[in-house]
């Protein structure tokens, strides 16, 4: 379980990649929904590009693919793989919305984890925070 609950935490602090979710949406992706599915499909690029540019300025395209390329060798090594759901959305206040997703991670052994994310955006979409 500590093993679930550290990966987990690596996930949020360092935006890591892990492997096999899909994010099923009835409309068109939000850059927010694109962000989560980056992160499960191990994609930095397209989890950068989601970053409204002051989040960019922060954190650099390679910085976010190097951190990439990490996570997706220890989710190999250790058999995680990881789905995202988003669950709910509300009005921000700045003409942005508040998106809520669960990301569930289970490992090769048979362990799980659940964590709660909640992504901030701006009125042009683009991803202004990540909890």
């Amino acid at each position: 379980m500590l093993l679930v609950n550290t990966f987990l935490l690596v996930l949020l602090g360092t935006a890591g990649i892990w492997r096999g979710a899909a994010l099923v949406r009835a409309s068109a992706p939000t850059p927010a929904d694109l962000f989560m599915q980056s992160i499960v499909s191990e994609d930095g690029d397209l989890g950068w590009n989601q970053l409204c540019p002051d989040l960019q300025q922060q954190m650099s395209r390679e910085t976010l693919e190097q951190l990439t390329a990490t996570q997706r060798s220890v989710a190999s090594q250790r058999g995680m793989t990881m789905t995202v759901e988003h669950v709910a959305d509300r009005p921000g206040p700045n003409g942005g919305q508040i998106r809520f997703y669960v990301a569930r991670v289970r490992a090769a052994d048979g362990s799980s984890g659940a964590k709660t994310y909640v992504i901030n955006t701006e009125a042009t979409g683009c991803v202004e925070s990540i909890q």
